[in-house]
């Protein structure tokens, strides 16, 4: 198999080669955080007030769980596929990407199945207000029943950015967002189907993308989609689970302990249920760069360890940390300034419950803000952890983070007396807090070094 697609990240300047990797990652992110915010702002605009409002932002909650345990998996093929890239190992290469493929599209048909039937049970852990909860599980089913196309684009992007090539899987999420905006347009704001349009309109551009991308991936890559190519190698199942697996747990366990958060807002009214779920969606955004930088580093780390070259990785960290970080100082003044400017961008302010629902939203954006200054430090070295092929450490990392710190400490601020949204806030900039203290332990400690590779 020959390979066109690919770019060598082991030479030349490694702050060139950091910026013009992770600029398509955070251009990619941005689309992506774009078109889940546009459901939440046409319904916000075009739909039933507060209703729909927590209705998106409850089923957005699960469907980031969701995505966040599919991207973890297909991350373990473009750490393998990296790696395969800068050992010059073209056989694996081409056993890699069709085991990959294989595996998570097998994978997604089980998460819909499983899904579907946790539904109802899910939405009632998360205590969503009755009034929001039939919108919310139309929402969540439609979105649920879109597992395939999401996981679809993100295998055929995870296989694009293991070769080297950011770009492609920025065009994949641009389709997606691009239709999505159009079909909420139509839907919500034309055909005024609330939550229920929101869904459609996202699950028909996932899925417009996803064949987009095997069409893409045809032309570009000279992998033969034939069934012998896609019978699975187990030993690459093996090495994709040993590292995709422990960084599906990681995001998913993150999410996991959001939901947490988001039931004891959903107990504390409305108003709050819908203020937290915009906080949410404008924090995709604030969390942009800390995030495109781990994927980028991650894939950069990747080619650097299997060319041994482990300190041109670890320069690559440092800079992802320095850069994330003015991003974060910027984020956290906007919401110490004007967070109801940009709270209030979301809602109708004469629509039923909006008042309440910025005021709600401002009390806990002005303590969760603090997460911004944190998340580039810990972002950046799960994916430099990942890239090296120790995302077991990461995985423990917030296991430990979440279940020790961000949910007792969510729970405890909750049941505070005179108890408020201010409080629950502080809950996740703690729990960073602590997971970056361990990752730079960990880091300083150099137990991640990968043995037989050199110090070049």
């Amino acid at each position: 198999m020959k390979i066109n697609a690919q770019q060598d990240l082991t030479r030349g300047s490694a702050l060139k080669n950091l910026w013009q990797f992770s600029f398509p990652f955070l251009l990619a992110y941005l689309l992506q955080a774009l078109y889940n915010t546009v459901d939440l702002f046409v319904v916000g605009r075009f739909g039933n007030g507060s209703v729909s409002v927590a209705a998106v932002a409850n089923g957005s909650c699960i469907m980031m769980f969701i995505l966040n345990l599919i991207s973890g998996l297909t991350t373990g093929s473009t750490v393998l596929i990296g790696q395969y890239v800068g050992a010059g190992d073209q056989e694996k290469l081409r056993r890699c990407i069709g085991t990959s493929l294989c595996l998570f599209m097998i994978c997604s048909v089980i998460l819909t199945l499983v899904m579907l039937a946790a539904m109802p049970l899910i939405l009632n852990l998360m205590q969503v207000p009755q009034s929001a909860y039939q919108e919310t599980k139309a929402y969540s089913d439609i979105c649920v029943l879109g597992i395939v196309f999401i996981t679809g684009y993100n295998a055929f992007s995870a296989v694009f950015r293991g070769l080297g090539n950011s770009v492609a899987p920025l065009i994949f999420v641009a389709i997606a967002c691009v239709f999505n905006i159009i079909g909420d347009l139509v839907l919500v704001a034309g055909f005024h189907m609330g939550a229920t349009g929101a869904a459609a309109a996202t699950v028909a551009g996932q899925a417009i993308s996803m064949f987009f991308a095997y069409f893409f991936m045809r032309k570009t890559v000279r992998f033969e989609f034939k069934i012998k190519n896609f019978i699975p190698d187990y030993a690459l199942v093996r090495e994709l689970f040993k590292v995709g697996l422990p960084i599906s747990v990681t995001g998913g366990l993150i999410d996991f302990s959001f939901m947490f958060i988001t039931s004891i807002i959903n107990a504390m009214g409305m108003a709050a249920a819908a203020g937290v779920g915009i906080v949410g969606r404008i924090n995709a955004f604030a969390m942009l760069p800390a995030v495109s930088a781990m994927g980028a580093i991650s894939a950069i780390t990747a080619q650097n360890i299997g060319a041994h070259k482990p300190v041109r990785a670890l320069y690559t960290l440092k800079l992802g940390i320095a850069g994330t970080m003015i991003f974060g100082i910027m984020a956290i003044a906007l919401f110490l300034l004007i967070p109801e400017k940009i709270i209030g961008f979301f809602m109708d302010r004469n629509a039923f419950g909006a008042q309440e629902t910025i005021e709600a939203g401002t009390a806990y954006a002005k303590s969760f803000c603090f997460e911004y200054i944190l998340v580039p430090v810990v972002f950046c070295t799960n994916g430099f952890f990942n890239g090296c092929g120790r995302s077991f450490f990461s995985m423990l990392n917030n296991v430990l983070c979440t279940f020790v710190f961000r949910i007792p400490m969510a729970y405890y601020f909750s049941t505070m007396a005179n108890a408020s949204l201010y409080a629950v806030g502080f809950a996740s900039p703690l729990a960073s807090f602590a997971s970056n203290i361990l990752a730079l332990i960990y880091l300083a400690s150099g137990r991640w070094r990968k043995k037989g590779i050199k110090w070049l």
